[in-house]
């Protein structure tokens, strides 16, 4: 009986997993022309999910992390986003994390726009970021 349960668990999961859409976080470089957004994002209980250093260019179509949430640890996404004459002024961003529930989110979107006075957020295609973070400067 224990293991008739357990595969009608798992069985219900996996055909949830498979139409639940991927969720999604778009980092933006309106910094101004000429000027790089350099950005380093990982996932913090998967170490296959380290992006590596990248850059984004001006007003490039965003960066694009897509993924579903893991029910077995709470999805957790940072990126440490950099820019500057010499990557002077950074900030690490907390880009998404899941609910301490474990319940999987489905299409959830976060928006981090990066402009010179600050870091921007959004969780809705429809309404325009607004400045949530500003620069630090080392």
């Amino acid at each position: 009986m224990k293991h008739l349960i357990l595969f009608i668990l798992v069985t219900t999961y996996f055909r949830l997993h498979e139409a639940c859409e991927n969720n999604r976080v778009e980092l933006h470089n309106e910094l101004g022309p000429g000027r790089t957004l350099e950005f380093h994002c990982s996932s913090v209980h998967d170490l296959r999910d380290d992006l590596g250093v990248k850059n984004l260019n001006f007003n490039a179509p965003p960066f694009v992390i897509e993924f579903h949430d893991n029910v077995v640890y709470r999805t957790i996404w940072n990126c440490l986003l950099r820019q500057g004459v010499n990557k002077e002024y950074f900030y690490n961003i907390e880009a998404y994390k899941a609910p301490k529930n474990f319940i999987p989110r489905c299409g959830q979107l976060r928006v981090w726009t990066a402009k010179l006075d600050g870091i921007y957020f959004s969780k809705n295609v429809g309404i325009p970021p607004v400045l949530a973070l500003r620069w630090n400067k080392a």
